[in-house]
């Protein structure tokens, strides 16, 4: 429901930032970047929650390739996170602007960091433990996306789009 939402409100952007409005532009470059964040974080999840996580060390070059890639991920966000960073909204769009940034943030330092515990951890039960650490931070992150959707609703119609939030 919320990857819906988010393509309506994307798709708002689009067919509104053809006027060439700075603030349209802003907000349908930062919604895509949230929005590959999200992907990301989404197809990392479920790849833990099928087991392509659970690697031993022993088989060095599966450890090694699944390590590199729970890495990727908060280096992908981190590189997002530095991308959004450089952009300058406008007054309207600052609570917008922050709290993907939280997002962000959450994603690379947060969830990422459990998840390169989890992939380095060797021992079942701690591995379990982990992973229910990682799914209370997904759920964290998830409703620290709903606000950003919040936020980016907020601003839509602070800049004369009126977008009712969708439930």
């Amino acid at each position: 429901m919320r990857i819906i939402i988010l393509t309506l409100i994307i798709s708002i952007f689009a067919l509104t930032s053809c006027g060439g409005n700075l603030e349209f532009g802003y907000n349908e470059k930062i919604a895509g970047l949230f929005h590959g964040c999200k992907e990301k974080l989404d197809e990392s999840y479920n790849k833990l929650l099928e087991g392509n996580y659970d690697v031993d060390k022993a088989d060095e070059l599966s450890y090694e390739m699944k390590l590199k890639e729970a890495q990727a991920l908060s280096s992908y966000v981190k590189g997002i996170r530095s991308e959004v960073n450089e952009l300058k909204p406008s007054e309207a769009a600052k609570n917008f602007h922050l709290t993907t940034i939280a997002y962000m943030t959450r994603i690379a330092d947060g969830y990422g960091t459990l998840l390169i515990k989890y992939v380095d951890e060797q021992k079942k039960g701690a591995r379990q433990a982990l992973l229910r650490d990682i799914t209370d931070e997904k759920d964290k992150i998830a409703a620290l996306a709903d606000t950003c959707l919040q936020k980016q609703v907020e601003f839509l119609n602070r800049a004369g789009i009126k977008v009712n939030a969708v439930q």
